[in-house]
């Protein structure tokens, strides 16, 4: 990834991940799960951000072109 935004809202992405993560295996998950759905919708946020701006990135367009074609060749 050479887009420095893809790389902070992968990097973001990771951490609201391990935040959720945490907040479904903590002891008071039972007691309050809104705490863990919240972590959820900060993930889901996240993931959006993420993919929303890839979608418009000249970086990421770039490497899933490559991509596919790599995918593509005959062997």
């Amino acid at each position: 990834m050479n887009c420095a935004e893809c790389r902070d809202l992968y990097r973001m992405l990771e951490r609201r991940n391990a935040k959720y993560v945490e907040a479904r295996s903590a002891a008071f998950f039972r007691v309050s799960p809104q705490l863990a759905a919240r972590k959820h919708l900060e993930l889901q946020r996240a993931l959006s951000d993420l993919q929303e701006h890839q979608a418009e990135c000249p970086w990421a367009l770039t490497a899933e072109h490559v991509g596919r074609r790599l995918t593509a060749r005959p062997s």
